[in-house]
């Protein structure tokens, strides 16, 4: 073996002890702090209602995930303390079976399997299942029925047309219906919920969506049933495991599982009906008019370059990143500022800017097209023109890592 390839060999055997001893560290912290927490909600969840112990659970694990995320030297993600959260319950009423059963130990297992998504809510499940097939018959306390939406899912999106607020009433037996709401920004990579929890009434969620989004976005906005199935489901948050974006706030983090599982059940919910358009633009569509567009004198007096179509396509193809055909044609300044980072980093210098040159005239197009009110159109220009977002910005990462969880006020 050349001494090139005891390098690389030495190279590899480092790499994988530094990954062993990462996953050591994370396992070891999350059996530690999930012990810790499962002990501390038992202790909690006495004599209190059930939605007490699930909301100080979800506020518990909140804090916790965000510390986590915090501390580069905690490789912990949502779903490694969720397992851990799950084995720890689970470890806390098999022990409560040798003695007496600990009817608030159960609690918190049963919690967990109402809160928690997939797949660690069929995790919860089999849990359950197992320590009733081993309690030596002992009779164990029921388990209470999961979510369930109680009535009509409601949605409404800003005059942008990029911003969603999603509205559903929860609720499990014999507890009070609650209205959930998902604040869901569709300008970056991914529909982003930026924010979500339970109100009283739709009416207060409306009215919290509404401060979100600023009052020059959402004039006039009111919540209706929803209309395009494909749609709602693309916007609603899924597990995505390791591949999460990351940079949540507390608030995020407390409702990072629950916002996940509720979104289950209202997919489930609301009925299939006749396929919905997706909306008349698409790359190719956009590219072609566009580009017509420019040519045919309607936009302002420019050079236009020689190779304008491939241009025009691949400008097209980066404003959809996200792959949402609904929301396509929608341009806010905040999705503007984001294509504009998104060119940069991805071309290129000096093809990132010809395409940067463009997007005054593409906000121009789609406001045309779309019939958008001048007011919001202007908006968009100083970001098509390279203008920073002020409310993208952590710290000095504006380029590499903007911040795709900000409440953005449009």
């Amino acid at each position: 073996m050349s001494e090139r390839d005891h390098e690389l060999a030495d190279a590899a055997r480092s790499l994988l002890a530094f990954r062993e001893e990462r996953t050591t560290r994370r396992d070891v912290w999350s059996a530690e702090t999930a012990t810790q927490l499962v002990a501390d909600l038992v202790k909690l969840a006495a004599d209190q209602p059930d939605l007490i112990v699930e909301d100080l659970l979800c506020e518990r694990l909140g804090t916790l995930l965000h510390e986590a995320d915090q501390a580069p030297d905690v490789p912990v993600g949502p779903q490694h303390l969720a397992e851990a959260m799950v084995t720890a319950a689970d470890a806390a009423v098999t022990a409560s079976l040798r003695t007496t059963v600990s009817a608030d130990a159960w609690r918190v297992l049963t919690t967990l399997a109402g809160v928690l998504p997939y797949p660690h809510a069929e995790i919860a499940s089999e849990a359950i299942t197992q320590l009733r097939a081993t309690a030596d018959g002992r009779a164990l306390p029921t388990v209470p029925p999961g979510p369930a939406v109680a009535g009509t899912v409601l949605w409404t999106r800003d005059r942008y047309g990029s911003r969603f607020a999603i509205a559903a009433p929860i609720t499990t037996a014999d507890q009070p219906v609650r209205w959930y709401l998902w604040d869901i920004d569709a300008c970056g990579h991914d529909a982003f919920t930026v924010h979500s929890g339970y109100y009283p009434t739709p009416d207060a969620a409306l009215a919290s969506w509404q401060a979100g989004v600023g009052p020059i976005a959402s004039a006039g906005t009111d919540l209706a049933p929803v209309s395009d199935r494909s749609l709602l489901i693309a916007l609603l948050p899924a597990e995505h495991g390791f591949l999460r974006t990351g940079g949540e706030s507390v608030g995020q983090f407390t409702e990072y599982h629950r916002s996940k599982r509720l979104a289950e059940v209202v997919s489930k919910a609301v009925p299939v009906a006749e396929a919905q358009p997706g909306g008349d633009l698409t790359e190719a569509t956009a590219a072609v008019e566009f580009a017509a567009w420019l040519r045919g004198g309607d936009a302002d007096q420019q050079k236009l370059p020689e190779d304008l179509d491939e241009l025009a396509e691949e400008l097209a193809s980066s404003w959809n990143i996200n792959e949402i055909n609904g929301v396509y044609a929608a341009c806010s300044p905040h999705r503007v500022a984001l294509s504009v980072l998104h060119m940069r980093n991805y071309y290129l210098d000096e093809f990132a800017e010809e395409l940067v040159a463009l997007l005054p005239g593409w906000t121009r197009w789609l406001a045309t097209r779309n019939a958008t009110a001048p007011d919001l159109a202007d908006r968009c220009l100083p970001y098509a023109h390279g203008q920073r977002h002020p409310q993208l910005d952590r710290d000095d990462d504006y380029r590499d890592s903007p911040d795709y969880y900000a409440r953005v006020l449009e």
